[in-house]
């Protein structure tokens, strides 16, 4: 048998109710090239493997732990046959033909590509990013990145509608809710950098595809509904903590310990900032759930302010996983 032409792969976590949609829309989602699809679930609780295990049109892997994100793609792309790897989240829908996503992987200056990711009621998703510097990093919680007159130093994604509208051969990075990537490149990268356990991996990878001399690229044409955090009023301290960790090993990687606690230093003060604003709202909100919401940002900040000034003091980036 001829292998195919995509090896897309998802990684499931508790995510059945996602899972029906998501296999169904992928498989139709290709025209002009061969696909297999190949899941694995990292231990889920959910009925998630019950489910799976009676889908005769995917290559399943079930993990006996939860590898993470970045565990379970690189588990998963070991397995992989095809020319081009496609990473897809499990709570996406394809909306359309994912060919063109494809078709830019392909191009042998290209190392990596995304696309044009919509939340499930139709607003625009942020899917590309700026370079994760230090100071970048920083200012962009401080919470003016999504102020459209803010210099783009405030920001790690890029938030202006207008440049989602047109395909764009360059860009830093690309989120890997839906990422393209040749898988001669991803072999070359040794897939994703396993010390992600989940985020900033993919703005890492972006980062070494163009220390490779390739391009991360955009294509405005293709289209993927992610419903990610879909509903939640805030993403909640484990995303906060995973997040600041993720950060500062990015930050260590490649810009050096002595930058990486420089930032830690001044996430403690910027998370302490949040921690007291939100302190403050709990105390003269008078909604009961309004109150109790900002209370748990409170202590979710606060806990996240700790974990910085930790690692300051330590000069590790090595928080709680």
């Amino acid at each position: 048998m001829n292998p195919p032409d995509v090896s897309v792969v998802i990684v499931n976590y508790n995510g059945l109710r996602f899972l029906p949609e998501c296999l169904d829309t992928v498989r139709a989602a290709f025209v002009r090239h061969s696909v297999e699809v190949i899941v694995i679930d990292n231990a889920s609780a959910d009925g998630s493997q019950a489910f799976l295990r009676t889908r005769p049109d995917i290559r399943y892997i079930e993990s006996t732990e939860n590898l993470g994100f970045t565990g379970g793609n690189n588990r998963a792309a070991r397995e992989a046959r095809g020319q081009v790897l496609l990473l897809l989240n499990n709570d996406t829908r394809c909306d359309g033909n994912l060919d063109g996503l494809v078709d830019e992987a392909l191009q042998p200056e290209v190392g990596v590509s995304g696309c044009h990711l919509v939340y499930g009621d139709g607003r625009l998703q942020f899917s590309v990013g700026f370079e994760h510097t230090p100071v970048r990093i920083a200012l962009s919680w401080l919470g003016l990145e999504k102020q459209w007159r803010t210099p783009d130093v405030f920001r790690r994604v890029q938030t202006r509608p207008g440049f989602y509208a047109l395909s764009n051969p360059s860009v830093d990075w690309v989120s890997g809710a839906c990422l393209a990537t040749r898988r001669e490149v991803w072999e070359r990268l040794g897939g994703l950098d396993d010390a992600f356990f989940m985020y900033c991996e993919d703005v890492d990878y972006g980062r070494r595809v163009r220390q490779l001399g390739l391009r991360a690229s955009y294509r405005a044409d293709v289209t993927v509904t992610h419903y990610e955090g879909a509903g939640k009023a805030w993403a909640g301290r484990a995303t906060v903590l995973r997040t600041l960790r993720s950060y500062l090993l990015f930050v260590t990687k490649h810009f050096g310990r002595g930058a990486a606690s420089r930032l830690a230093l001044s996430l403690g003060l910027v998370f302490s900032a949040k921690a007291l604003a939100h302190a403050g709202r709990a105390v003269v909100s008078g909604n009961p759930e309004r109150r109790a919401l900002q209370r748990d940002k409170r202590n979710g900040y606060f806990q996240a302010a700790r974990q910085s000034f930790a690692a300051w003091w330590k000069q590790t980036p090595v928080v709680a996983r």
